[in-house]
């Protein structure tokens, strides 16, 4: 019986990647992304290249609540099951911007859309043992704080600050839910793709995107090897059981030390959980 993995950020970059390795291994997917014509093509080359049948698109805006919660609803509508779900979405904002939800956008797109998505979806992980979620984190985690008071940055707004600590809470998000699901046969993992050319931070302007352009050409890693922890944690039996890890080139390797204050991680869901409740999305 095919597995069906379900991958956001699933038409550009690592995502995409990952969406083509799943295909060659005959994994049913559902691919999501905010551009449906983009969508669409890569669905007609993921299926010309692998001759995998079971791809389909689905679109959603993962920066706003509400598409979040469409998504769910349809994604529940379309399969009895998923067994990996690969938080995968996510972004850099220079710029601090507000999304129509009232949430700063970066920390809305890379840690509010896992949490809500994941905690919409986890039902259809339950139905059979051995479901997965993974995270995809960063690296970039390791220079960050939280600051619970100041979630959003609304204070005193950094681009590059914001998503390390949005890269800190994918993580602490992945503990905390291995620690609250440890007995429903669901493991939870995150990990760090490394520094990839992909398109990440082209969305934005002048010296960010510049800068972020020439670090890739002088760093960048190139997305097959972006992907390839991806691949290993969604589909590798090495890995079954194994919950509550983050890993680094297919090994589990230590996080920052904040990311393991287990206080920090319980408070984080909570006032998670406090915002996007605030927005009483039916």
């Amino acid at each position: 019986m095919k597995k069906t993995c379900l991958i956001t950020g699933a038409t550009d970059g690592i995502g995409k990647q990952t969406a083509l390795e799943l295909a060659h291994m005959d994994y049913s997917l559902a691919l999501v992304g905010r551009n449906s014509d983009k969508g669409d093509a890569v669905v007609s080359e993921l299926i010309r290249e692998t001759g995998n049948e079971f791809i389909q698109f689905h679109y959603a805006d993962m920066s706003s609540m509400k598409s979040v919660k469409e998504l769910a609803n349809e994604i529940q509508r379309s399969y009895d099951t998923i067994d990996i779900l690969l938080n995968n979405a996510g972004a850099y904002f220079s710029q601090f911007k507000l999304t129509d939800d009232g949430f700063e956008t970066t920390i809305a797109l890379n840690h509010f859309a896992y949490f809500y998505f994941t905690e919409l979806i986890l039902d259809m992980l339950k139905v059979d043992s051995g479901g997965r979620v993974i995270n995809v984190a960063s690296g970039a985690h390791k220079k960050a704080k939280l600051e619970l008071n100041d979630l959003q940055m609304k204070n005193e707004y950094k681009g590059w600050t914001a998503y390390m600590r949005s890269k800190l809470m994918n993580i602490m998000f992945t503990y905390e839910c291995h620690h609250r699901f440890s007995d429903s046969g669901v493991t939870f993992n995150c990990l760090h793709p490394g520094f990839v050319d992909s398109s990440f931070g082209n969305n934005n302007l002048g010296f960010a995107k510049k800068s972020i352009n020439i670090a890739k050409t002088l760093f960048a890693i190139d997305v097959v090897k972006g992907a390839r922890t991806s691949v290993y944690l969604s589909s590798s039996d090495d890995v079954a059981g194994i919950s509550g890890k983050y890993f680094y080139k297919c090994k589990a390797v230590q996080s920052s030390k904040v990311s393991y204050i287990e206080e920090d991680q319980k408070k984080l869901w909570d006032a998670t959980e406090e915002l996007i409740n605030s927005l009483q999305i039916n």
